[in-house]
């Protein structure tokens, strides 16, 4: 089987990064023909060593990094090149062996290389590592008012809500970049199938996707290898990982602590650092820390909190916590919601709620309930784990039974010929 995995970066920004990278090693190590595709770099040296894999990037920037140029503007509505240079690679494929796995593509890459592919009659499929495939911002959250979304993408409460974190000039040119993608490409009707990395991702989604719609759940992979459960009724420190962004919840947390008088430690970098040691001046900051040292601060940690105001699709960071025992603290309505349960291997708070997730951080404070609880995290986690093995054998058994099926000549139309789209 040949398997082109599509994706923005060639190097780690964030789990769906490393999802991408892990499964195309995996992939390669099962005996398939594996084309790693990108749009820009620097290549890590993570991605360089895969073996048996073929990376290709084409040198293009992050869109992010060119703001307030007009012609990354354009390019980041639809990406000729990208698409014309995807084609090339294409050509030389047999599309009856052949699966195109899309998993991140709006930040460089853009629909152009989903229309390119399904116009070729290739196999393609995208994981649903986010919800850029309908909703305009990719997250069905209004950043500014920090509340969840509940308008159908694309319908005329959604034109008009203000929903970006940046201007409403900006959420204008992400609406006109999913019109195109959406109404005009068609690309949400071609396309054959989605993988959804949670059974709460797959059902948003499907809010907005086509009846039709073909969604088989793929759980992330946890690169975490088993090591004994942490001592967490020993430990006093409340630990969060990630970005420090508002809709990531890091103040939530952050004036919990300081209100209770207990330790906290967020490992990242963000914008909203400064605002965090505001609210804790006693908090501690580590920075931006590699796999390796965030697993070992977690040996720090009595739980792990894990504050989303928006809709996460999984929610890698608990499920990493779980894996080493530790007790998570997780936001009600997000996807780890599906793996922690509340006093059970975990605890859950009202979404947005500062003064519950007081009420659950204060139940921690007695010992005999906190060592339970990461007890059963660590036991319930490593009786199903997600390793890379487990998503590698899902992922090829969906690949095999899609390209059987389109040998069968059930698939719907893959290939439907488009008017008005740039080639």
């Amino acid at each position: 089987m040949n398997i082109v995995i599509l994706n923005d970066a060639a190097y780690i920004r964030g789990g769906a990064d490393r999802v991408a990278f892990d499964s195309a090693g995996a992939l390669a190590a099962a005996g398939h023909r594996v084309i790693l595709f990108t749009a820009f770099g620097p290549v890590s040296p993570e991605v360089q060593s895969l073996r048996g894999v073929t990376v290709i990037c084409l040198g293009s920037t992050w869109l992010r990094q060119e703001q307030g140029s007009l012609l990354a503007a354009f390019r980041g509505l639809w990406n000729r090149e990208a698409a014309k240079r995807l084609r090339v690679v294409l050509a030389g494929l047999n599309p009856q062996e052949t699966v195109v796995h899309a998993h991140l593509y709006s930040s460089a890459l853009t629909a152009s290389v989903l229309h390119a592919s399904l116009r070729a009659g290739f196999l393609t499929l995208l994981s649903l590592h986010d919800y850029f495939i309908t909703c305009p911002n990719g997250a069905y959250f209004i950043f500014p008012r920090a509340t969840i979304c509940n308008h159908h993408a694309l319908s005329r409460a959604c034109l008009s809500c203000h929903c970006d974190s940046r201007k409403f000039a900006h959420k204008i040119w992400r609406v006109a970049r999913t019109w195109l993608q959406n109404r005009v490409a068609q690309i949400p009707r071609r396309l054959t199938a989605y993988a959804a990395v949670s059974e709460t991702c797959a059902t948003l989604a499907r809010r907005d996707l086509p009846p039709q719609a073909r969604i088989e759940v793929v759980p992330n992979v946890v690169a975490i290898e088993q090591q004994p459960p942490v001592n967490v009724a020993q430990n006093r420190a409340f630990v969060f990982t990630g970005r420090l962004e508002a809709y990531k919840g890091p103040q939530l947390l952050a004036e919990a602590a300081a209100r209770l008088g207990v330790p906290v430690v967020f490992c990242g970098t963000g914008p909203l650092e400064a605002e965090l040691r505001r609210i804790n001046p006693n908090a501690v900051f580590t920075g931006w820390l590699e796999p390796a040292d965030i697993v070992k601060k977690l040996g720090q940690a009595r739980a792990f909190v894990f504050p989303s105001v928006y809709r996460e699709t999984f929610g890698l960071s608990a499920a990493e916590a779980l894996a080493r025992g530790i007790p998570v603290i997780a936001s009600r309505g997000t996807a780890a919601e599906e793996f922690v349960h509340h006093e059970k291997n975990g605890l859950l708070f009202a979404h947005n709620s500062v003064e519950d997730l007081v009420v659950q951080m204060a139940a921690l404070a007695d010992d005999h309930v906190t060592g339970r609880l990461g007890t059963e995290a660590y036991r319930s986690y490593w009786e199903k784990p997600l390793t890379l093995a487990a998503h590698t054998s899902r992922i090829e058994s969906f690949y095999n039974l899609l390209l059987s099926t389109k040998l069968n000549g059930s698939a719907a139309a893959a290939n439907l010929p488009q008017r008005g789209i740039p080639a």
